[in-house]
């Protein structure tokens, strides 16, 4: 540590630096000094998109590291900011600064009256930005230079995509030289210095780009796009995936490569950059470059591995010119190359088998869960409205059954429904489920407990009433055979439906909703085509005036049963067939 004052990173503070060491509070403004009982700012290092930097002190391991403070405040900003910390603090690679699991904190102000500031701490990372040799090499640098950090930024990204992350935002000044001490720029070791990746407040999972990314405010577009590097569908909105790094990877190699921007390469009329005549570069590397920034994302290299075997090859021939060869050596090139080729086609078998076994496996995990919950909660609702209605002292069967046989005709005139007071355990069963169905949480749904409860109710209530019409309807038509059956079994589908759509699920409600409708529907008409369950058992309870035990333990499994399936049908929407559709539809 040496600096003998201290920083203030409050946006608001009037006199924010040279703050006397030691103090645990700013004289100017009153906000905290050392920083989540940890850190002490130092210096400030500038700002970027929507954060300054600060250099500060870590009392723990007595290391400097990099502030990152969030000022701006829009929504947009904080999730930003918010992903870039998750990302970080997952990766472990030298090419990624490391975020420790308490690296992302919020800085109480003493007023609070202007809320908390968002701050992630960082390694700190000595050495210039690939932004800042260009500038010490106008005409370009070394084509060794660039293949040895193209090689590794490569495999930065190959750890990156296999989180299902792409950055984004690849260009030089994103591009750091790892150099402690700090070398001279013009030195030969460059080539060979670890190079890290920063920046990953643009990052994204895999997969299109939602128009919320796409802010009307220019600051928030220079944030995630970056002109003359970034690819056309991340332009467009389109979908991106690891071939967009690749193309901006290329055209990041290829400025390093000529020293000029890589927008004023480009062909007015057809988008294409026209480079080659302006740097000296193998053939074998130039037709790589050429690969990667293809207009087209298909005409791209498809993964990292794909590069870096080019990247293998392109070296091999410079070591080795194939003119030069021996048919010998030919063959024996062709042999290594054919392997590689083979050997990354295995590895990606190996791992598609390996990421599918751990995804089926989480998936039966979760849905298990959720089954258990559900259930759980149905039966809890059963017991309580049972109690409720057969307590001697309440009379509450009763008085709800007088209730509805009073005012449904008023309600609904011409509409053939006899309720009583088995709507009460409908209900609370539907409460029961829907709660339980939130609070297992397996299938990234939002939290909304009144919600799934008020669904939970209104579906099972609907799907209960719903029976007595469907079947008055069947009765009127004539309808016979496998339909007929089919159809009584609809209204348990309504309820499940309706449950579904009240549980917050964050893409394709509707389409969930519907197919579990139909999925519950046809499962508990093969459970009644195949005499799987009792027939008894597979029907809404009815007529609950009065106590029954032998009623009592049908409406506990009917109602477990109707809920479990429930959880079971948006397990296999959740984690097989939403995914196919997605697949299917993109």
């Amino acid at each position: 540590m040496t600096s003998p004052t201290i920083h203030c990173i409050n946006p608001q503070c009037s006199h924010p630096s040279n703050q006397p060491w030691g103090n645990k509070f700013c004289q100017s403004c009153g906000a905290p000094l050392q920083l989540n009982q940890r850190y002490i700012p130092l210096h400030n290092l500038g700002t970027g998109g929507f954060s300054r930097l600060y250099t500060v002190w870590d009392l723990k391991t007595q290391t400097e590291k990099v502030l990152k403070v969030l000022v701006e405040p829009s929504p947009k900003a904080l999730e930003l900011f918010e992903h870039e910390a998750a990302v970080l603090a997952q990766l472990r690679h030298p090419g990624v600064p490391r975020v420790e699991a308490d690296g992302y904190f919020y800085l109480k102000k003493r007023n609070g009256s202007q809320g908390d500031l968002p701050c992630l701490v960082m390694e700190k990372i000595n050495g210039p930005t690939l932004q800042e040799i260009l500038e010490q090499y106008p005409q370009g640098c070394p084509e060794d230079w660039v293949i040895s950090w193209l090689s590794q930024s490569l495999d930065i990204l190959r750890e990156l995509h296999g989180y299902q992350i792409i950055h984004r935002d690849i260009k030089p000044s994103n591009l750091m030289l790892r150099m402690t001490p700090v070398l001279a720029l013009k030195t030969t070791q460059i080539g060979d210095t670890q190079l890290v990746m920063i920046d990953f407040g643009g990052a994204k999972q895999i997969g299109p780009v939602s128009h919320s990314d796409r802010e009307s405010s220019p600051r928030s577009t220079t944030r995630l796009i970056s002109a003359g590097y970034s690819p056309p569908e991340q332009v467009m909105g389109a979908m991106v995936g690891p071939s967009s790094d690749f193309y901006a990877l290329g055209r990041t190699c290829i400025h390093l490569l000529t020293g000029q921007f890589p927008g004023d390469l480009d062909d007015a009329y057809t988008g294409e950059l026209r480079w080659r005549e302006k740097a000296l570069v193998s053939p074998g590397f130039g037709n790589l470059l050429e690969r990667m920034v293809q207009l087209n994302p298909r005409e791209r290299p498809q993964t990292a591995k794909e590069i870096q075997t080019d990247i293998f090859r392109i070296i091999r021939q410079k070591k080795h010119p194939r003119r030069m060869m021996s048919s010998h050596q030919r063959l024996l090139d062709s042999l290594k190359t054919s392997l590689i080729q083979w050997d990354k086609k295995l590895i990606q078998l190996f791992f598609g088998i390996g990421k599918l076994t751990i995804y089926s496996v989480r998936g039966l995990v979760e849905t298990s869960w959720e089954i258990a919950l559900a259930g759980t909660g149905s039966i809890v609702g059963t017991v309580i409205g049972s109690i409720l209605i057969y307590f001697p002292g309440l009379r509450l069967g009763k008085t709800i059954t007088v209730i509805l046989a009073h005012e449904l005709p008023e309600i609904l005139p011409n509409v053939p429904l006899t309720l009583g007071a088995e709507v009460l355990v409908w209900g609370l069963a539907g409460l029961g489920a829907g709660i339980g169905l939130t609070d297992a949480g397996g299938f990234g749904q939002r939290r909304r407990y009144w919600l799934a409860g008020i669904m939970g109710m209104l579906g099972y209530i609907v799907g209960g009433a719903s029976g007595q019409l469907i079947n008055k309807l069947l009765e009127n038509i004539g309808l016979h055979g496998w339909k007929l059956d089919w159809f009584n079994q609809l209204p348990f589908g309504i309820a499940a439906g309706l449950v579904t759509l009240g549980l917050g699920l964050r893409s394709d409600q509707l389409f969930q909703g519907i197919f579990v409708l139909l999925t519950v529907t046809t499962l508990f008409f093969g459970f009644n085509q195949f005499h799987i369950l009792p027939p008894g058992m597979l029907h809404f309870p009815t007529q609950m005036q009065h106590p029954n035990l032998s009623q009592f333990w049908h409406n506990l499994g009917f109602m477990a049963l109707l809920s479990g399936t429930t959880a079971f049908c948006l397990g296999i929407t959740h984690y097989f067939i939403l995914p196919l559709f997605r697949w299917l539809r993109n």
